[in-house]
């Protein structure tokens, strides 16, 4: 048996632009004090993706797994069978390391064992840089962009985004896997997203608690496309789903709640829709996210 200490795990869908930046950067961290491995888990891509993934397997110490069924969490929950050591590392494809990011997280092994969940810091890497006053929104570009950047110390189980967590291997020995009704999916482009809020706060509510390990950081790589404003609405609809869908099955809201909750989404959505034809862009951005994440709200909360 391998005596990894800990493992990294992702998976990957198509992902031949932003592999090898990754996994050169793995290539480029340095040495951890333990041992560990990499486990990435390919769901079901027809690009080069098998190939490249094969060409770091001299360089890293990986094991690949396939996926056919779509969904990052099938993927995901097919890796956990791998893993090994007594911490699981979890990020994406496109989630580059800095150079002493395995030594960091190798630290908590050993620190704040009364803590199970952990979040790690987050800075996007932008290929074409953004308008100067993007950065002012703190909001949207977390939602948009998942940047991540708090203070050491304990934090909610909310706070915690998939570029950069990682997870006690107890936690999944106990039973606990990743729900596969929501976040990232080959077959609904329109998917709810918050899978890892979904997660850690389920598990959050069995005990456990979250920390932010500020030292672990990856460059999450934000692509061209990215900075248009189909992409913002598209993917502030997705967040506004995935937040109603997690309200919703918390059980937490009566009929007449729901009602009134309808009506003021209503009222926001013109808000909202008025402030996409501000003269000022920051302004404009802020209502055009703010619309589109009320109308994914509002349209996951008609499906129940």
């Amino acid at each position: 048996m391998s005596d990894s200490a800990f493992t990294v795990l992702f998976a990957t869908r198509n992902g031949e632009r932003v592999l090898p930046r990754t996994l050169e950067g793995y290539c480029r961290t340095e040495k951890p004090p333990h041992s560990w491995k990499m486990v990435i888990v390919d769901n079901g891509s027809d690009d080069r993706t098998a190939d490249i993934l094969a060409s770091f397997r001299k360089r890293l110490p990986l094991e690949t797994l396939q996926q056919s069924t779509p969904g990052k969490n099938c993927a995901l929950n097919l890796g956990l069978g791998a893993l090994e050591g007594r911490l699981a590392i979890i990020t994406d494809d496109d989630a580059i390391p800095d150079p002493t990011f395995l030594i960091a997280w190798s630290g908590y092994l050993n620190m704040h064992g009364d803590y199970q969940l952990f979040g790690g810091s987050i800075v996007p890497l932008f290929e074409t840089p953004p308008p100067r006053w993007m950065p002012r929104s703190n909001r949207q570009c977390g939602v948009l962009f998942a940047a991540r950047d708090l203070p050491e110390g304990p934090i909610s189980p909310n706070e915690i985004y998939g570029p950069n967590m990682a997870v006690r291997s107890s936690v999944f020995e106990s039973g606990f896997r990743f729900n596969e009704d929501i976040g990232p999916n080959g077959s609904d482009p329109n998917y709810p997203m918050g899978s890892e809020t979904e997660f850690c706060c389920r598990v959050a509510r069995n005990g456990a608690r979250a920390w932010f390990a500020k030292k672990p950081r990856v460059q999450h790589i934000i692509r061209s496309g990215q900075l248009a404003s189909a992409y913002w609405a598209q993917r502030s609809y997705q967040h506004g789903r995935g937040f109603a869908k997690l309200t919703l099955e918390s059980g937490d809201i009566t009929p007449s709640n729901k009602l009134r909750r309808y009506f003021v989404g209503q009222l926001l959505r013109l808000r909202y829709r008025a402030a996409m034809f501000s003269p000022f862009p920051l302004q404009r951005f802020n209502g055009l996210c703010d619309y589109h994440w009320t109308r994914g709200y509002q349209d996951e909360w008609k499906t129940h």
